[in-house]
């Protein structure tokens, strides 16, 4: 069912909105940054690369407490390469932290070796640990890489691990994806199995904000962008020239 745009007002958008600064050459002046922005914007969760995480715990972490915002990073983040052992205790780290959501980048060659069982597992691993301390979870199957065979196993799994989120791309692969195609097989497959995982499509690639706009249209129920501030702002515009009914 496709989601009307011009129904929806900026805080709808922002609270679609998975921030995500994930630059390694920033430096506290730039994170903090962005903390105001969430301040601003309220958007429903602000990622860093794990060393920002105890910077933005403090900053903004009982602001994000009384506002739903979650406060992320990407676990073994932005390869999925890591073992199954040093990915999860990567998250214990970032919960002590006081992380309150983790993106999983999950094991692409695994899925196209067909080790469907290590797949799984380390999936089922990650949100049990996760959901045991109270935290959202969302794992990344990297798209881009997969085969829409691939592409539907791996949702599947991610689904039957109880994840909230099946999350398409790191921003790091090849140049194009995710597409719709790509969001709308994953909304498909997760209909078919009457999951209650959503979609959260990363990697929006240019005209971002049209794009961005787009998958929301289709069904995505998150979207994580650099460029969150400028997509709330682009609504009304958006609903002028592509959304006026």
């Amino acid at each position: 069912m496709p989601v009307s745009i011009q129904n929806l007002t900026k805080h709808d958008v922002a609270r679609m909105m998975d921030y995500a600064l994930l630059y390694p050459e920033w430096q506290d002046k730039q994170t903090l940054a962005g903390c105001e922005d969430v301040k601003k914007y309220k958007f429903v969760a602000y990622y860093v690369l794990p060393h920002w995480v105890p910077l933005v715990v403090s900053e903004i972490g009982e602001f994000a407490k009384e506002n739903k915002i979650e406060i992320g990073t990407g676990i073994s983040f932005p390869f999925g390469s890591a073992t199954t052992a040093a990915k999860l205790a990567e998250s214990e780290d970032q919960i002590k932290i006081g992380a309150t959501v983790l993106d999983m980048v999950a094991n692409v060659a695994w899925l196209k070796d067909k080790k469907y069982d290590l797949y799984q597992k380390e999936c089922s691993a990650f949100v049990k640990l996760c959901h045991d301390a109270g935290l959202v979870a969302k794992i990344i199957i990297r798209v881009g890489f997969l085969s829409e065979e691939e592409t539907v196993a791996a949702v599947k799994m991610v689904s039957e691990a109880g994840a909230e989120f099946v999350k398409t791309a790191t921003g790091q692969g090849p140049q194009g994806r995710p597409n719709f195609n790509d969001a709308k097989l994953i909304l498909k497959t997760l209909e078919d199995l009457n999951s209650t995982t959503k979609l959260k499509v990363s990697g929006v690639v240019a005209p971002r904000i049209l794009n961005a706009y787009s998958f929301i249209r289709l069904g995505a129920a998150r979207i994580g962008t650099r460029g969150a501030v400028q997509v709330v702002e682009a609504l009304p515009e958006v609903q002028r020239m592509l959304y006026p009914d």
